[in-house]
């Protein structure tokens, strides 16, 4: 190239930092710094979070050589809200309670929740003591409704026990993105302009997973390009996890809420014990959101009414 001012292209990179900021390459690099600005300012309100415990504690799971006494003192650690909140969801039916009986210690409930759902879930918790709006609740509400569904559909869909807990773990942090832009712009009182949450949620949601080490399998499914199949005609994980997303955002959309049709148990117990409907509820009621689902109860089948009214009379 000769020493020429015609010499150099028109789009080069010094062209566009030093130009005409009124040029259309220019509006491009001015967007980019402000984005990038304020995404710098995101992920430093991230650095900054004040959990009510020390996630590192958590990292005695991940250690082969942890006692089961080393372990059970994240009882403590991980504070009363947190402990508690696990003890419950361990303790649901959906974990086996009818077959283990009522879990006292903490190590059973990292055994019942495996150490992956454990460490993922006591985040989400503390974490959830953040949504300070009703805004903040909201989008903890529609993870976990996405991470409940995520799990349903990768079971109905013949995924195995690692998959199905990973869709579950990704769901429950499908938005948390989205989490600390907001808090982020509300501490800095100033508000995005419209689309900028939606475009880079998804890159803040990975640096959460980063910063608290939970397992890499989530960030594809937290960031990923487009609605995926693998081999054949199989679904790639992720896009179980955006189904189960979609029904929840149309949902909360609609009603504000996740709301869904479904058996309940019945009184006595002699159709049912426990229903998706109702698991699902207490889930919610486990997390302190229980206002964001609603089970519309489903009516009995003649022979259901059968059975349940020859019960209540006592007949055989």
């Amino acid at each position: 190239m000769g020493d020429n001012d015609d010499d150099i292209p028109l789009n080069s990179e010094a062209d566009i930092k030093d130009g005409d900021p009124g040029s259309e390459a220019g509006e491009k690099v001015s967007e980019l710094s402000k984005d990038e600005e304020l995404l710098q300012g995101v992920l430093e309100c991230l650095e900054s979070v004040d959990l009510e415990f020390d996630f590192k504690v958590l990292d005695v799971l991940e250690d082969e050589r942890a006692t089961p006494a080393q372990i059970e003192t994240l009882k403590e650690q991980l504070g009363a809200l947190v402990s508690t909140r696990l003890f419950s969801i361990a303790n649901s039916v959906h974990y086996g309670k009818t077959r283990s009986g009522n879990i006292t210690k903490f190590v059973d409930v990292v055994k019942h929740l495996g150490t992956d759902t454990t460490r993922t879930t006591a985040i989400f918790v503390a974490l959830l003591s953040l949504a300070n709006t009703e805004e903040l609740r909201a989008i903890f509400a529609r993870n976990l409704a996405t991470s409940k569904l995520a799990e349903i559909f990768a079971a109905q869909l013949g995924f195995k026990g690692n998959q199905k807990s990973t869709a579950a773990l990704g769901g429950l942090f499908i938005e948390m993105g989205k989490v600390f832009m907001l808090i982020y712009a509300d501490k800095e009182s100033f508000q995005y302009e419209e689309g900028f949450v939606d475009r880079h949620y998804a890159y803040v949601g990975v640096k959460v997973i980063e910063k608290f080490e939970l397992p890499q399998s989530l960030i594809s499914i937290i960031d990923h390009p487009c609605f995926s199949f693998v081999k054949k005609d199989s679904l790639e994980l992720s896009s179980v996890v955006d189904m189960a997303h979609a029904i929840v955002n149309e949902s909360f959309a609609k009603h504000g809420k996740l709301r869904i049709k479904s058996p309940l148990p019945d009184p006595e117990g002699l159709l049912y014990q426990s229903t998706m409907g109702s698991f699902l509820k207490e889930q919610f009621n486990i997390m302190g959101i229980g206002n964001y689902m609603e089970v519309i109860e489903a009516e009995y089948t003649e022979r259901e009414q059968r059975v349940i009214d020859k019960g209540e009379t006592g007949a055989t």
